[in-house]
């Protein structure tokens, strides 16, 4: 009896698969929708954000300097709803747009995009905390109690806020100006604590007015910096690895 051989093509052989794909050749129109939406989405997160920050804070004669908080009893309830529910749903809608910002950043190393993004994530979620703070304050001061029990578990979150954002942005800052990333080096001027710096600016500036930037400057400055990243980064090819 004799034995057929048939040679067996090892699936999981290297000379058998299949070529690499080559992203460079991907359908980037689509890719470049998906960008373009995400972008959207997180700009309009961040408006959005602003938006609530005006209704859940803003006063034209609000001392924002007082760390008592006596302003919040003056905000229409009607607002302070709004401004709650608003800020809380729409402001972690603002981390999509950050995330082709990050991807923007591969070039340097996955890693490190991803690291970014975590990060960023990560202050967000403690932002949302200290937006929803708010009417808590404002409810036990309008029922006529002290907040001195409240603040220990709510200004933290505004330190851990405020430096992670100064951290943040100043990070992207120098990866964008002296590392290779898929950016122009001019949209480093543009990073969110500039723009949040210039708020404050405002206040100062035109205390009335400029009460409007000061409340709104966070989510302000992430619009701002996403539509120049979004400007900078249409005409570049973000699909590559």
């Amino acid at each position: 009896m004799y034995e057929i051989y048939v040679p067996i093509k090892p699936y999981f052989c290297d000379k058998y698969h299949h070529p690499p794909l080559n992203t460079s050749k991907m359908d980037t129109p689509r890719s470049t929708k998906l960008y373009d939406f995400l972008f959207m989405l997180g700009i309009g997160g961040a408006i959005l954000g602003a938006t609530a920050d005006v209704l859940l804070l803003y006063l034209p004669d609000a001392d924002y300097l007082d760390r008592s908080y006596s302003f919040l009893t003056e905000i229409p309830k009607s607002d302070l709803m709004w401004g709650h529910f608003l800020g809380i749903f729409a402001i972690p809608l603002t981390l999509a747009g950050y995330r082709v910002v990050c991807h923007a950043l591969e070039p340097m190393g996955g890693n490190i995009a991803w690291g970014v993004f975590g990060i960023t994530v990560f202050l967000f979620f403690a932002g949302v905390c200290f937006h929803s703070g708010f009417v808590y304050i404002a409810h036990t001061l309008r029922s006529g109690g002290t907040i001195d029990r409240l603040l220990p578990y709510f200004e933290p979150l505004a330190a851990v806020m405020l430096f992670g954002f100064a951290a943040l942005s100043l990070t992207l800052m120098i990866f964008i100006f002296s590392l290779k990333t898929r950016y122009s080096r001019w949209v480093g001027l543009f990073n969110p604590l500039f723009i949040y710096l210039f708020c404050i600016l405002m206040y100062y500036i035109l205390p009335v007015a400029g009460g409007i930037f000061l409340v709104a400057g966070f989510n302000l400055a992430n619009a701002v910096f996403l539509f120049v990243s979004w400007i900078a980064l249409r005409d570049r090819v973000l699909i590559h690895a």
